[in-house]
């Protein structure tokens, strides 16, 4: 990317900005989503020349049919008053006359358009789209909705969901942002409208004016960026890194009682944080993990909620890394505890660790470390940047990584805001995840950064994920390290499981082929690089020659991959599968028709090997071109090893799957929920052995940590599952008062899950749990379907409560749900797997856990039914185990404070009416535990929520 003398522009004659312009702000508001099957109910624009409104448009429509509640509730708008109003036929010459000629613009204006020409009013003037103007110019704002861009710009939005306010405010937002991109760098500004004028993206209009704007008012000099928009010094002084760290010589262990000091009442830590409390179970917790470390040992702890456990581990860690200047690996599951780790507990070390003798706190250096597809690779920037044609997703996703190369010092995916329209598979052709040995740009290489900054760290905190990533690669993605500390344990045989195994969908393997042939894929880019290179022509004839016996040889590729597919569907019917799983046993392939099955994939793999010879005659024939300026020469090869790395993966993913299955393989066949694509899928039968051999025996101490590693009071569960032998042992429990904290009820007359008449009582208790409470509830399903059909039902009662229901899958993702709840106390959150844990809603937010049933697993789930297979009896010593660590973690969500209170209603009875149900009580926190009945469950909620003040005695009820 060019750094140095910047080119002169020609002084154009002067131009008028683009808002000098007459423009029309256009909202409408509809009975649904769908052009095809819904109708328009209201229209607002507004007519705006530079900061002046001209005029305003606005007008009900008559769509001729019944609102619906949510329609109706969404918008305000009665059904009243659109049988009164003009039907659309009347409104579309007044609207066309209004807009005229002018470009338009709207939020999600596309919804617009295709409304307008489903309603016969086709427009066809220039515009441009507000949602596409934010998402670029606001690379990290975290909503895009109309609503928060009117917040955050300090726009008043007294009316959303209406046209007319909708469209002022629309008008607006466009205008902030317009002044957002008028400030832009003019090389950023034209490598913009380039993109643009690449792919059919909204934004061309827009940016084409502006571009055209700026330069007839004269181009400064004085940026450092190139053509291309990036200024890679600017870059290179962000990514400033320190020196690898150099162990001392000898190893100092840690002293158990200095770690200990800093915990106690009058410690460190009391004094550097507001409101610490000293904790018995804390403080025993880092003697231990102190112990472990220094002694070189195993240890695998529980600590209860409520404990600090992050800095019962983090204390002893810190010492030993910096006494010795070594770096400590922490290892987590969620991003909240990555967060938490990062921005709170480690800056609370930090304070503390100021006032210990011999440690100097500001020597401590940490790190978050991720794996390759999180970091943006400027050379496949540059090689995706640099087609002739490019799709709206990646000219979109290209002009957002631009704006944000201006300010970010990590490259970092999670900086920005992926969501909506196509922008993670268009990240997928970004990242570092295909950049096999990419030296970077202009000194500039984000993932080399962050793996520098990792050698200089004493704490890298990474997640399971590339934690068994790097034991696939050898370890040589996470920097040498001899103390290893697993938080959130209990995922670690989860995540093994799927990154030792593979996922292969037809799909996936479709678009994986598409990447290499069309215009925009890497045999059209190889041929045009070769184009513009006047010294590398004697190369020139031999690629084209490659390039075209590659792309010829893609339609045959696809058809024997269709083929096989569709004879695998045959053999194995998941269409008619409970939960669309199929698993291939040696049962399955002795059919007859797996014979059939095999032939297709000798046809599909002698296609595929001589598409990698191809690939391999492509990247030898582009050997040694360094010097011949071939535009992204660097890239262009780095794509062409990544794509003969993934064609040899496959082929040995399909022969593993089909013909020659390893002995301790689990292989199973599964449809996409709402795609139907098929998939092939394996995974170890053991990952524990994996986990020792690679991983835990490498290592001088290893500690493994979670609120939930036990059940039955026992770690044997989890020892037998990850392999984790020879260790001492801790369990420690919660310092919550938990007879006084939490309730635990269980109606005696609940219908067990397999009655008829059980998911009506569900639904009745959760109706009168809710309305109790006034909201503050969450109920936990084990299945999606469950879920819906309560939701469908519960709704309507609940709304005569003034309750609101937020549901997993219906109302919006895990996180907007959560958002929501938190905005609105009166409400139910009915949630799934992803509710069970990591969802921390302390306080009165929470006050009331509703587990509809054991979280059991489906029993013909292939893992789990292979793995069960290992056991004499699977249901007691597999599935009980493991449903008991899944309910504990449920549980945890309800106190999350020591000033929590808050009630436990578990509507499977099968927890006291089974002989394994005592294994889930005693299991859990000892909260106040009763039975009752069903009808009697509000009294009992509504009488533990009152204050202490009003409680009455208690009703007829009998302990669990």
């Amino acid at each position: 990317m060019t750094t140095g003398p910047l080119p002169q522009f020609p002084l154009l004659p002067q131009q008028d900005s683009p808002i000098e312009d007459a423009w029309v702000a256009l909202d409408l508001e509809t009975t649904g989503l769908s052009p095809d099957n819904d109708a328009i109910i209201e229209v607002g624009a507004v007519k705006f020349q530079g900061r002046e409104e001209i005029d305003t448009y606005t007008t009900l429509v008559n769509p001729y049919r019944s609102l619906d509640s949510f329609v109706r509730r969404y918008t305000g708008i009665s059904q009243e008053d659109v049988d009164s109003a003009p039907p659309f036929s009347e409104v579309a010459p007044r609207l066309a006359a209004f807009i005229g000629s002018a470009p338009v613009v709207g939020h999600n204006i596309g919804f617009d358009l295709d409304f307008l020409r489903s309603a016969g009013l086709p427009l066809t003037n220039p515009r441009t789209d507000t949602w596409d103007m934010a998402f670029v110019l606001l690379p990290t704002h975290r909503d895009y909705s109309l609503h928060n861009l009117a917040a955050t710009l300090g726009i008043e939005h007294p009316r959303p969901h209406r046209a007319m306010p909708d469209a002022s405010v629309t008008r607006s937002v466009f205008l902030e942002l317009f002044d957002l991109a008028s400030g832009m760098d003019v090389f950023a500004l034209a490598e913009m409208e380039r993109l643009a004028s690449r792919s059919s993206w909204v934004l061309e209009y827009l940016l084409r004016r502006l571009h055209m704007h700026r330069l007839s008012e004269g181009v400064s000099t004085a940026s450092g960026a190139g053509v291309t928009g990036i200024d890679t010094r600017a870059l290179r002084g962000r990514l400033h890194g320190k020196r690898s760290l150099r162990p001392h010589r000898g190893v100092q262990g840690v002293d158990p009682d200095e770690a200990a000091a800093i915990l106690g009442a009058d410690g460190p830590l009391s004094r550097a944080v507001d409101g610490f409390e000293e904790r018995p179970q804390q403080i025993e917790m880092t003697r231990a993990v102190a112990e472990a470390i220094g002694d070189g040992k195993r240890l695998m702890v529980e600590a209860g909620t409520g404990v600090g456990k992050s800095l019962a581990y983090l204390v002893p860690a810190a010492l030993y890394a910096l006494k010795n200047n070594v770096r400590v690996v922490v290892s987590t599951n969620t991003i909240n505890l990555q967060e938490q780790l990062l921005s709170k507990d480690i800056p609370d070390l930090v304070k503390a660790l100021d006032e210990v003798d011999g440690v100097t706190s500001e020597d401590l250096e940490t790190t978050l470390l991720k794996g390759r597809a999180n970091y943006l690779c400027l050379q496949r920037w540059g090689h995706v940047r640099s087609g002739e044609s490019l799709s709206e997703e990646d000219a979109r996703t290209l002009a957002k990584a631009l704006t944000w190369l201006g300010s970010t010092s990590t490259g970092d995916r999670s900086e920005l805001n992926l969501g909506g329209r196509g922008a993670f598979a268009s990240w997928d052709r970004l990242s570092a995840q295909g950049a096999a040995d990419c030296q970077g740009v202009g000194g500039v290489c984000f993932l080399r950064a962050a793996r520098e900054r990792a050698a200089a760290a004493h704490i890298v905190v990474v997640n399971h994920a590339l934690l068994i990533a790097d034991l696939a690669a050898g370890r040589a993605l996470i920097p040498d390290y001899d103390v290893l500390i697993v938080d959130e344990a209990h995922h670690l045989e989860e995540v093994a499981t799927k990154q030792l195994g593979f996922e292969l969908s037809q799909a996936s393997i479709d678009e994986q082929l598409q990447l290499l042939g069309g215009d925009r894929g890497l045999v059209g880019a190889a041929v045009t690089a070769l184009r513009g290179s006047l010294t590398a022509q004697t190369r020139r004839e031999t690629i084209e020659e490659v390039a075209a016996k590659i792309a010829g040889g893609l339609p045959g590729v696809r058809d024997s991959i269709a083929s096989m597919f569709a004879t695998l569907t045959r053999v194995v019917d998941v269409q008619t599968a409970d939960g669309r799983e199929v698993r291939v046993t040696a049962a399955t392939r002795a059919q007859p028709g797996w014979s059939e099955l095999e032939v297709r994939w000798e046809d599909a793999n002698a296609l595929m090997g001589e598409l990698e010879r191809d690939l391999l005659a492509l990247d030898a024939a582009l050997d040694g071109l360094e010097d011949a300026e071939v535009e992204y020469y660097e890239a262009l090869v780095s794509e062409t090893k990544n794509a003969i790395q993934q064609q040899m993966e496959l082929r040995a993913n399909l022969a593993e799957f089909i013909p020659k299955p390893d002995p301790d393989g689990i292989y199973w066949v599964s449809t996409h929920r709402r795609t139907g694509d098929l998939s092939l899928n394996s995974a170890p039968i053991h990952v524990g052995e994996q986990l020792d051999k690679l991983l835990f025996s490498q290592k001088e101490s290893v500690v493994l940590t979670g609120a939930t590693l036990s059940a039955g009071g026992t770690f044997d569960h989890m020892r037998e599952r990850t392999g984790f032998a020879d260790h001492d042992e801790l369990l420690l429990g919660s310092p919550f008062d938990y007879p006084n904290a939490a309730l635990l009820y269980v109606p005696a007359d609940m219908p067990e899950p397999g009655s008829w008449a059980y998911q009506g009582a569900v639904e009745h208790a959760i109706v009168d749990a809710a309305a109790a409470a006034e909201g503050r509830t969450m109920a936990l399903f084990t299945s999606h379907a469950a879920l819906q059909e309560t939701a469908r039902a519960v709704r309507g009662s609940l709304r005569s409560h003034d309750v609101e229901v937020l549901a997993q899958g219906v109302d919006g993702p895990p996180h907007r749900l959560v958002e929501a709840f938190l905005a609105n106390p009166k409400s139910v959150l009915l949630g799934t797997a992803s509710f069970w844990e990591g969802v921390d809603l302390a306080g009165d937010a929470l006050s009331v856990l509703i587990v509809a049933r054991l979280p059991f697993a489906v029993p013909t789930e292939p893992v789990f039914e292979a793995r069960s297979e290992l056991f004499d009896d699977p249901f007691g010593e597999y599935g009980v185990p493991q449903a008991i660590i899944r309910t504990r973690q449920g549980f945890g969500r309800l106190i999350r404070t020591s000033g929590d209170r808050g009630v436990a209603i578990f509507l499977d009875r099968r927890v006291v009416s089974r002989r394994y149900g005592k294994g889930f009580l005693d299991s859990l926190p000892p909260a106040t535990r009763r039975q009752g009945r069903l009808r009697d469950l509000s009294d009992h909620v509504r009488d533990w929520l009152r204050p202490e003040s009003q409680r009455p005695g208690t009703s007829a009820v009998s302990d669990v």
